[in-house]
Protein backbone atom coordinates (compact mmCIF):
# COMPACT_ATOMS: atom_id res chain seq x y z
CA UNK A 1 0.00 0.00 0.00
CA UNK A 2 2.81 2.42 0.85
CA UNK A 3 4.56 1.66 -2.41
CA UNK A 4 1.40 2.39 -4.38
CA UNK A 5 0.91 5.70 -2.54
CA UNK A 6 4.53 6.60 -3.22
CA UNK A 7 4.03 5.94 -6.93
CA UNK A 8 0.96 8.18 -6.93
CA UNK A 9 2.82 11.02 -5.21
CA UNK A 10 5.74 10.69 -7.64
CA UNK A 11 3.52 10.69 -10.76
CA UNK A 12 4.35 13.71 -12.94
CA UNK A 13 2.24 16.07 -14.97
CA UNK A 14 4.25 18.60 -16.99
CA UNK A 15 7.31 17.99 -14.79
CA UNK A 16 5.33 18.54 -11.58
CA UNK A 17 4.60 15.72 -9.16
CA UNK A 18 1.50 15.30 -7.06
CA UNK A 19 3.57 15.95 -3.96
CA UNK A 20 4.65 19.35 -5.29
CA UNK A 21 1.03 20.18 -6.02
CA UNK A 22 0.01 19.40 -2.42
CA UNK A 23 2.85 21.58 -1.14
CA UNK A 24 1.63 24.50 -3.23
CA UNK A 25 -1.89 23.97 -1.97
CA UNK A 26 -0.72 24.02 1.64
CA UNK A 27 1.35 27.16 1.03
CA UNK A 28 -1.59 29.01 -0.55
CA UNK A 29 -3.91 28.03 2.26
CA UNK A 30 -1.44 29.25 4.89
CA UNK A 31 -0.25 32.48 3.26
CA UNK A 32 -3.53 33.64 1.70
CA UNK A 33 -5.46 35.11 4.66
CA UNK A 34 -8.46 35.88 2.45
CA UNK A 35 -8.91 32.21 1.50
CA UNK A 36 -11.35 30.34 3.71
CA UNK A 37 -12.19 26.78 2.61
CA UNK A 38 -15.59 25.77 3.85
CA UNK A 39 -16.09 22.49 1.96
CA UNK A 40 -14.41 20.15 -0.50
CA UNK A 41 -15.64 22.15 -3.51
CA UNK A 42 -13.64 25.21 -2.37
CA UNK A 43 -10.56 23.04 -2.01
CA UNK A 44 -11.06 21.76 -5.57
CA UNK A 45 -11.45 25.31 -6.93
CA UNK A 46 -8.12 26.30 -5.40
CA UNK A 47 -6.48 23.21 -6.89
CA UNK A 48 -7.77 24.06 -10.39
CA UNK A 49 -6.71 27.69 -9.99
CA UNK A 50 -3.14 26.62 -9.19
CA UNK A 51 -3.02 24.23 -12.15
CA UNK A 52 -4.27 26.84 -14.63
CA UNK A 53 -2.03 29.66 -13.44
CA UNK A 54 1.13 27.69 -12.86
CA UNK A 55 4.18 28.41 -15.00
CA UNK A 56 5.46 25.31 -16.74
CA UNK A 57 9.03 25.60 -17.88
CA UNK A 58 9.78 23.83 -21.15
CA UNK A 59 13.36 23.41 -22.24
CA UNK A 60 14.20 25.05 -25.56
CA UNK A 61 15.03 22.85 -28.50
CA UNK A 62 18.46 22.79 -29.98
CA UNK A 63 19.36 24.39 -33.31
CA UNK A 64 19.53 21.03 -35.06
CA UNK A 65 16.07 20.06 -33.86
CA UNK A 66 14.60 23.41 -34.92
CA UNK A 67 16.17 23.31 -38.39
CA UNK A 68 15.01 19.72 -39.02
CA UNK A 69 11.37 20.16 -38.05
CA UNK A 70 8.94 18.49 -40.46
CA UNK A 71 6.08 20.40 -41.96
CA UNK A 72 2.81 19.64 -40.23
CA UNK A 73 0.41 17.82 -42.56
CA UNK A 74 -3.24 18.59 -42.01
CA UNK A 75 -5.90 15.93 -42.66
CA UNK A 76 -7.25 17.79 -45.69
CA UNK A 77 -3.74 17.86 -47.21
CA UNK A 78 -3.41 14.08 -46.86
CA UNK A 79 -6.84 13.64 -48.41
CA UNK A 80 -5.94 15.86 -51.37
CA UNK A 81 -2.65 14.00 -51.89
CA UNK A 82 -4.41 10.61 -52.00
CA UNK A 83 -7.11 11.99 -54.27
CA UNK A 84 -4.55 13.43 -56.70
CA UNK A 85 -2.73 10.10 -56.76
CA UNK A 86 -5.98 8.33 -57.64
CA UNK A 87 -6.90 10.89 -60.32
CA UNK A 88 -3.50 10.58 -61.96
CA UNK A 89 -3.90 6.82 -62.22
CA UNK A 90 -3.75 5.74 -65.85
CA UNK A 91 -5.06 2.28 -66.57
CA UNK A 92 -3.21 0.10 -69.02
CA UNK A 93 -4.92 -2.02 -71.61
CA UNK A 94 -7.75 -3.78 -69.78
CA UNK A 95 -9.77 -6.59 -71.31
CA UNK A 96 -12.34 -6.64 -68.52
CA UNK A 97 -15.81 -5.14 -68.87
CA UNK A 98 -15.84 -2.18 -66.46
CA UNK A 99 -19.16 -0.74 -65.31
CA UNK A 100 -19.71 2.91 -66.20
CA UNK A 101 -20.78 3.85 -62.69
CA UNK A 102 -20.17 7.55 -63.30
CA UNK A 103 -22.99 7.52 -65.86
CA UNK A 104 -25.28 5.07 -64.08
CA UNK A 105 -25.09 7.16 -60.92
CA UNK A 106 -27.39 9.69 -62.58
CA UNK A 107 -30.14 7.04 -62.63
CA UNK A 108 -29.58 6.35 -58.93
CA UNK A 109 -29.73 10.05 -58.10
CA UNK A 110 -33.12 10.34 -59.80
CA UNK A 111 -34.65 7.73 -57.49
CA UNK A 112 -32.75 8.87 -54.39
CA UNK A 113 -30.16 6.08 -54.11
CA UNK A 114 -27.16 7.76 -55.71
CA UNK A 115 -23.89 9.09 -54.30
CA UNK A 116 -22.15 12.42 -54.67
CA UNK A 117 -20.54 13.13 -58.03
CA UNK A 118 -17.10 13.30 -56.41
CA UNK A 119 -17.55 9.89 -54.78
CA UNK A 120 -18.89 8.49 -58.05
CA UNK A 121 -15.71 9.56 -59.83
CA UNK A 122 -13.56 8.00 -57.10
CA UNK A 123 -15.54 4.74 -57.35
CA UNK A 124 -15.05 4.73 -61.13
CA UNK A 125 -11.29 5.06 -60.67
CA UNK A 126 -11.35 2.26 -58.09
CA UNK A 127 -13.11 0.00 -60.58
CA UNK A 128 -10.27 0.57 -63.04
CA UNK A 129 -7.66 -0.23 -60.40
CA UNK A 130 -9.39 -3.47 -59.41
CA UNK A 131 -9.74 -4.52 -63.07
CA UNK A 132 -5.99 -4.11 -63.56
CA UNK A 133 -5.05 -6.37 -60.64
CA UNK A 134 -5.69 -9.69 -62.38
CA UNK A 135 -5.75 -10.39 -66.14
CA UNK A 136 -8.32 -13.14 -65.53
CA UNK A 137 -11.02 -10.64 -64.49
CA UNK A 138 -13.86 -10.52 -66.98
CA UNK A 139 -16.18 -7.88 -65.44
CA UNK A 140 -16.16 -5.37 -62.59
CA UNK A 141 -19.10 -3.52 -61.06
CA UNK A 142 -19.91 -1.48 -57.96
CA UNK A 143 -21.93 -3.79 -55.72
CA UNK A 144 -23.01 -1.30 -53.04
CA UNK A 145 -22.41 -0.45 -49.42
CA UNK A 146 -22.83 -2.40 -46.17
CA UNK A 147 -23.52 -0.17 -43.17
CA UNK A 148 -21.55 -0.96 -39.99
CA UNK A 149 -21.19 0.37 -36.46
CA UNK A 150 -17.76 2.00 -36.85
CA UNK A 151 -17.03 2.38 -40.58
CA UNK A 152 -19.11 1.21 -43.52
CA UNK A 153 -17.95 -1.26 -46.15
CA UNK A 154 -17.79 -0.30 -49.83
CA UNK A 155 -18.06 -3.42 -51.99
CA UNK A 156 -16.89 -4.11 -55.55
CA UNK A 157 -17.94 -7.30 -57.33
CA UNK A 158 -15.68 -9.10 -59.78
CA UNK A 159 -16.29 -12.10 -62.05
CA UNK A 160 -13.39 -14.20 -63.33
CA UNK A 161 -13.00 -16.00 -66.62
CA UNK A 162 -14.64 -19.40 -66.65
CA UNK A 163 -11.39 -21.03 -67.72
CA UNK A 164 -9.77 -19.98 -64.45
CA UNK A 165 -11.08 -21.79 -61.36
CA UNK A 166 -9.75 -21.01 -57.93
CA UNK A 167 -9.41 -23.84 -55.41
CA UNK A 168 -12.71 -24.25 -53.61
CA UNK A 169 -13.33 -25.37 -50.04
CA UNK A 170 -13.94 -29.13 -49.84
CA UNK A 171 -17.60 -28.87 -48.73
CA UNK A 172 -18.59 -25.97 -50.99
CA UNK A 173 -20.08 -25.74 -54.45
CA UNK A 174 -17.75 -24.09 -56.95
CA UNK A 175 -20.66 -22.08 -58.39
CA UNK A 176 -21.31 -20.48 -54.99
CA UNK A 177 -18.02 -18.55 -55.05
CA UNK A 178 -18.41 -17.53 -58.67
CA UNK A 179 -18.48 -13.87 -57.65
CA UNK A 180 -15.38 -12.33 -56.06
CA UNK A 181 -15.74 -9.29 -53.79
CA UNK A 182 -13.36 -6.56 -52.64
CA UNK A 183 -14.20 -4.27 -49.70
CA UNK A 184 -12.76 -1.12 -48.18
CA UNK A 185 -13.79 1.40 -45.55
CA UNK A 186 -12.14 4.34 -47.32
CA UNK A 187 -12.32 4.79 -51.08
CA UNK A 188 -8.81 6.25 -51.11
CA UNK A 189 -7.31 3.28 -49.26
CA UNK A 190 -6.44 -0.19 -50.47
CA UNK A 191 -9.14 -2.80 -51.18
CA UNK A 192 -9.22 -6.12 -49.29
CA UNK A 193 -10.23 -9.40 -50.94
CA UNK A 194 -12.92 -11.29 -49.06
CA UNK A 195 -12.29 -15.02 -48.54
CA UNK A 196 -14.37 -17.83 -49.93
CA UNK A 197 -17.13 -19.25 -47.75
CA UNK A 198 -17.97 -22.85 -46.97
CA UNK A 199 -21.29 -24.63 -47.00
CA UNK A 200 -21.52 -24.62 -43.20
CA UNK A 201 -20.88 -20.88 -43.08
CA UNK A 202 -23.62 -20.20 -45.62
CA UNK A 203 -26.02 -22.44 -43.75
CA UNK A 204 -25.28 -20.78 -40.39
CA UNK A 205 -25.62 -17.26 -41.81
CA UNK A 206 -29.34 -17.88 -42.39
CA UNK A 207 -29.98 -18.06 -38.63
CA UNK A 208 -27.76 -15.15 -37.50
CA UNK A 209 -28.91 -11.56 -37.07
CA UNK A 210 -25.71 -9.53 -36.81
CA UNK A 211 -24.88 -5.87 -37.33
CA UNK A 212 -21.33 -5.58 -38.63
CA UNK A 213 -18.82 -3.78 -36.44
CA UNK A 214 -16.39 -2.59 -39.13
CA UNK A 215 -13.54 -4.94 -38.09
CA UNK A 216 -12.97 -7.72 -40.62
CA UNK A 217 -10.97 -9.85 -38.16
CA UNK A 218 -13.50 -9.72 -35.34
CA UNK A 219 -14.72 -13.07 -34.03
CA UNK A 220 -18.43 -13.82 -34.40
CA UNK A 221 -19.95 -14.69 -31.01
CA UNK A 222 -23.46 -15.56 -32.10
CA UNK A 223 -25.79 -18.49 -31.82
CA UNK A 224 -25.79 -20.78 -33.69
CA UNK A 225 -22.02 -21.09 -33.82
CA UNK A 226 -20.43 -19.46 -36.87
CA UNK A 227 -17.09 -20.91 -37.88
CA UNK A 228 -15.23 -17.85 -39.05
CA UNK A 229 -14.70 -14.14 -38.55
CA UNK A 230 -16.60 -11.07 -39.64
CA UNK A 231 -15.07 -11.15 -43.12
CA UNK A 232 -16.49 -14.64 -43.69
CA UNK A 233 -19.97 -13.61 -42.50
CA UNK A 234 -19.75 -10.46 -44.63
CA UNK A 235 -18.98 -12.54 -47.71
CA UNK A 236 -21.84 -14.92 -46.91
CA UNK A 237 -24.37 -12.08 -46.58
CA UNK A 238 -23.12 -10.43 -49.77
CA UNK A 239 -23.60 -13.69 -51.66
CA UNK A 240 -27.11 -14.14 -50.25
CA UNK A 241 -28.06 -10.61 -51.29
CA UNK A 242 -26.50 -11.04 -54.75
CA UNK A 243 -28.21 -14.32 -55.55
CA UNK A 244 -31.58 -12.93 -54.41
CA UNK A 245 -31.55 -9.42 -55.89
CA UNK A 246 -29.29 -9.27 -58.95
CA UNK A 247 -31.76 -8.82 -61.81
CA UNK A 248 -31.54 -8.63 -65.58
CA UNK A 249 -34.08 -7.76 -68.30
CA UNK A 250 -35.86 -10.76 -69.77
CA UNK A 251 -34.20 -11.85 -73.00
CA UNK A 252 -30.77 -10.37 -72.31
CA UNK A 253 -29.38 -13.76 -71.23
CA UNK A 254 -30.10 -17.27 -72.42
CA UNK A 255 -29.58 -20.55 -70.58
CA UNK A 256 -27.99 -23.52 -72.38
CA UNK A 257 -29.15 -26.84 -71.01
CA UNK A 258 -26.22 -28.82 -72.43
CA UNK A 259 -23.44 -26.79 -70.84
CA UNK A 260 -25.63 -25.44 -68.02
CA UNK A 261 -24.21 -21.97 -68.54
CA UNK A 262 -25.66 -18.54 -69.26
CA UNK A 263 -24.65 -16.37 -72.19
CA UNK A 264 -25.71 -13.14 -73.84
CA UNK A 265 -28.44 -13.05 -76.46
CA UNK A 266 -27.05 -11.38 -79.56
CA UNK A 267 -30.32 -10.04 -80.95
CA UNK A 268 -31.53 -8.36 -77.79
CA UNK A 269 -33.32 -5.04 -77.61
CA UNK A 270 -34.09 -3.23 -74.41
CA UNK A 271 -37.84 -3.33 -73.68
CA UNK A 272 -39.92 -0.18 -73.76
CA UNK A 273 -40.41 1.86 -70.62
CA UNK A 274 -43.97 0.65 -70.12
CA UNK A 275 -42.83 -2.98 -70.22
CA UNK A 276 -39.94 -2.34 -67.83
CA UNK A 277 -42.47 -1.24 -65.20
CA UNK A 278 -43.88 -4.80 -64.98
CA UNK A 279 -42.54 -7.85 -63.16
CA UNK A 280 -42.67 -9.98 -66.31
CA UNK A 281 -39.80 -7.96 -67.79
CA UNK A 282 -37.24 -8.95 -65.11
CA UNK A 283 -35.56 -12.24 -64.17
CA UNK A 284 -33.08 -13.42 -61.56
CA UNK A 285 -29.59 -13.68 -63.06
CA UNK A 286 -27.70 -15.79 -60.44
CA UNK A 287 -28.74 -19.24 -59.33
CA UNK A 288 -30.85 -19.89 -56.25
CA UNK A 289 -28.97 -20.82 -53.05
CA UNK A 290 -30.40 -23.90 -51.37
CA UNK A 291 -30.83 -24.27 -47.64
CA UNK A 292 -27.80 -26.56 -47.71
CA UNK A 293 -25.64 -23.52 -48.53
CA UNK A 294 -24.98 -24.77 -52.07
CA UNK A 295 -26.15 -24.09 -55.61
CA UNK A 296 -26.59 -27.76 -56.51
CA UNK A 297 -28.09 -30.35 -54.20
CA UNK A 298 -25.56 -32.46 -52.33
CA UNK A 299 -26.51 -36.12 -52.02
CA UNK A 300 -25.03 -37.40 -48.81
CA UNK A 301 -24.03 -41.07 -49.32
CA UNK A 302 -24.72 -41.85 -45.65
CA UNK A 303 -28.44 -41.06 -46.03
CA UNK A 304 -31.08 -43.36 -47.41
CA UNK A 305 -32.86 -42.75 -50.68
CA UNK A 306 -36.14 -41.92 -48.95
CA UNK A 307 -34.48 -39.28 -46.79
CA UNK A 308 -32.77 -37.74 -49.82
CA UNK A 309 -36.06 -37.55 -51.70
CA UNK A 310 -37.71 -35.81 -48.75
CA UNK A 311 -34.87 -33.28 -48.58
CA UNK A 312 -35.13 -32.60 -52.31
CA UNK A 313 -38.87 -32.04 -52.05
CA UNK A 314 -38.49 -29.63 -49.12
CA UNK A 315 -35.63 -27.74 -50.79
CA UNK A 316 -35.99 -28.03 -54.59
CA UNK A 317 -33.62 -26.43 -57.09
CA UNK A 318 -35.05 -23.37 -58.85
CA UNK A 319 -34.94 -22.87 -62.58
CA UNK A 320 -32.43 -20.41 -63.99
CA UNK A 321 -33.56 -17.00 -65.20
CA UNK A 322 -36.72 -17.27 -63.15
CA UNK A 323 -39.12 -14.34 -63.35
CA UNK A 324 -39.44 -12.15 -60.28
CA UNK A 325 -43.20 -12.50 -60.65
CA UNK A 326 -42.85 -16.05 -59.31
CA UNK A 327 -41.16 -14.91 -56.09
CA UNK A 328 -42.89 -15.66 -52.84
CA UNK A 329 -45.05 -12.65 -51.84
CA UNK A 330 -43.90 -10.71 -48.82
CA UNK A 331 -46.65 -10.57 -46.20
CA UNK A 332 -49.84 -9.03 -47.67
CA UNK A 333 -48.15 -7.58 -50.79
CA UNK A 334 -48.90 -8.77 -54.30
CA UNK A 335 -45.27 -9.79 -54.78
CA UNK A 336 -41.79 -9.37 -53.38
CA UNK A 337 -40.92 -6.22 -55.37
CA UNK A 338 -42.17 -2.65 -55.30
CA UNK A 339 -42.20 -0.91 -58.69
CA UNK A 340 -42.24 2.88 -58.92
CA UNK A 341 -41.89 5.21 -61.90
CA UNK A 342 -39.94 8.47 -61.77
CA UNK A 343 -39.74 11.23 -64.31
CA UNK A 344 -41.87 12.01 -67.32
CA UNK A 345 -44.06 9.16 -68.54
CA UNK A 346 -44.76 10.67 -71.96
CA UNK A 347 -43.33 8.73 -74.93
CA UNK A 348 -41.99 10.52 -77.99
CA UNK A 349 -41.98 8.84 -81.39
CA UNK A 350 -39.12 9.20 -83.84
CA UNK A 351 -39.09 10.16 -87.49
CA UNK A 352 -38.96 6.58 -88.78
CA UNK A 353 -41.36 3.77 -88.00
CA UNK A 354 -38.56 1.39 -86.94
CA UNK A 355 -37.18 3.76 -84.34
CA UNK A 356 -38.06 2.88 -80.76
CA UNK A 357 -40.18 5.46 -78.90
CA UNK A 358 -38.15 7.79 -76.73
CA UNK A 359 -39.00 7.98 -73.02
CA UNK A 360 -37.40 9.80 -70.10
CA UNK A 361 -39.00 7.84 -67.30
CA UNK A 362 -36.94 5.82 -64.82
CA UNK A 363 -38.19 2.58 -63.25
CA UNK A 364 -37.28 1.58 -59.70
CA UNK A 365 -37.60 -1.99 -58.38
CA UNK A 366 -37.15 -2.28 -54.61
CA UNK A 367 -37.07 -5.60 -52.77
CA UNK A 368 -39.27 -6.06 -49.70
CA UNK A 369 -37.38 -9.01 -48.24
CA UNK A 370 -33.95 -7.34 -48.43
CA UNK A 371 -34.37 -3.63 -47.60
CA UNK A 372 -31.79 -1.63 -49.54
CA UNK A 373 -31.65 -3.83 -52.66
CA UNK A 374 -32.79 -1.84 -55.70
CA UNK A 375 -32.64 -2.06 -59.47
CA UNK A 376 -32.97 1.13 -61.54
CA UNK A 377 -33.37 1.23 -65.31
CA UNK A 378 -34.46 3.22 -68.30
CA UNK A 379 -34.84 2.24 -71.95
CA UNK A 380 -31.04 2.13 -72.47
CA UNK A 381 -29.37 0.77 -69.34
CA UNK A 382 -29.91 -0.57 -65.82
CA UNK A 383 -28.02 -1.03 -62.56
CA UNK A 384 -28.49 -3.16 -59.42
CA UNK A 385 -27.02 -1.94 -56.11
CA UNK A 386 -27.48 -2.48 -52.40
CA UNK A 387 -27.28 0.04 -49.55
CA UNK A 388 -28.17 -1.41 -46.15
CA UNK A 389 -27.11 -3.31 -43.05
CA UNK A 390 -27.05 -6.70 -44.74
CA UNK A 391 -30.06 -7.91 -42.77
CA UNK A 392 -33.12 -9.70 -44.00
CA UNK A 393 -36.55 -8.24 -43.30
CA UNK A 394 -38.00 -10.82 -40.92
CA UNK A 395 -40.35 -8.52 -39.05
CA UNK A 396 -44.02 -9.30 -39.62
CA UNK A 397 -46.54 -6.53 -39.52
CA UNK A 398 -48.26 -6.01 -36.16
CA UNK A 399 -51.96 -6.69 -36.45
CA UNK A 400 -53.54 -6.51 -32.98
CA UNK A 401 -56.73 -8.47 -32.41
CA UNK A 402 -59.92 -6.49 -32.09
CA UNK A 403 -61.48 -6.50 -28.61
CA UNK A 404 -64.47 -8.73 -28.02
CA UNK A 405 -68.00 -7.37 -28.02
CA UNK A 406 -69.13 -5.79 -24.79
CA UNK A 407 -71.48 -8.20 -23.07
CA UNK A 408 -74.84 -7.16 -21.67
CA UNK A 409 -75.37 -6.85 -17.93
CA UNK A 410 -76.81 -9.98 -16.32
CA UNK A 411 -80.30 -9.95 -14.89
CA UNK A 412 -80.69 -8.96 -11.22
CA UNK A 413 -81.05 -11.77 -8.70
CA UNK A 414 -84.04 -11.66 -6.37
CA UNK A 415 -83.09 -10.81 -2.83
CA UNK A 416 -84.10 -13.35 -0.12
CA UNK A 417 -83.41 -13.36 3.63
CA UNK A 418 -80.52 -15.37 5.00
CA UNK A 419 -81.19 -18.98 5.93
CA UNK A 420 -80.38 -18.27 9.61
CA UNK A 421 -83.32 -16.82 11.55
CA UNK A 422 -82.94 -13.24 12.63
CA UNK A 423 -84.50 -13.93 16.11
CA UNK A 424 -83.64 -16.73 18.53
CA UNK A 425 -86.53 -19.17 19.05
CA UNK A 426 -88.17 -19.21 22.49
CA UNK A 427 -87.86 -22.94 23.04
CA UNK A 428 -84.72 -24.85 22.19
CA UNK A 429 -84.87 -28.42 21.04
CA UNK A 430 -83.50 -30.72 23.79
CA UNK A 431 -80.40 -32.83 23.11
CA UNK A 432 -80.79 -36.52 22.47
CA UNK A 433 -79.51 -39.26 24.83
CA UNK A 434 -76.55 -40.04 22.55
CA UNK A 435 -75.46 -36.39 22.42
CA UNK A 436 -75.65 -36.07 26.22
CA UNK A 437 -73.61 -39.29 26.65
CA UNK A 438 -70.87 -38.14 24.24
CA UNK A 439 -70.68 -34.74 25.99
CA UNK A 440 -70.31 -36.47 29.37
CA UNK A 441 -67.51 -38.69 28.09
CA UNK A 442 -65.68 -35.67 26.64
CA UNK A 443 -65.79 -33.81 29.96
CA UNK A 444 -64.53 -36.83 31.91
CA UNK A 445 -61.62 -37.22 29.50
CA UNK A 446 -60.64 -33.57 29.91
CA UNK A 447 -60.82 -33.85 33.72
CA UNK A 448 -58.63 -36.94 33.73
CA UNK A 449 -55.97 -35.23 31.58
CA UNK A 450 -55.88 -32.29 33.99
CA UNK A 451 -55.36 -34.60 37.01
CA UNK A 452 -52.49 -36.40 35.31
Amino acid sequence: MEEQLQQIFNSKYKNKTLYNHFCELHYQMQENKYYNAKNLADFEDLSNFIKENRFYHVALKSADEVNNLKDQAFPWQEYCAKLMQLMQFKAKQINANIQNFLKLNTLLNIVGYGVHDEDAYVIQQCLKQIAQRDPNISSVRFWGKILAQQKDYFVIEVTLNKQIKEPQPPDCDEKLNEYVHYVTQDLLEDWALLPQVTRNQMEASRYITYIFSGNLNKNITQYPYFEGKEKHLLKAQILRITHANLLAPRGLYKYEDETKTIGFEEEFKMPESTELATMDAWVHLPAYILKQGRITFYEDPSLKEEELNQMKESDPEQERLKSIKDDKPFEQNDGNWLIKIFGETQQYTGNSDDQQPLSYQVVLLRNFLWPGAVTVSNTNEYISVYFGYGLKNQQHSFNPLAPKDVQEDPEDIDEVPEPNPREQPDELEPDSDDERRREQERREAELQQQQE
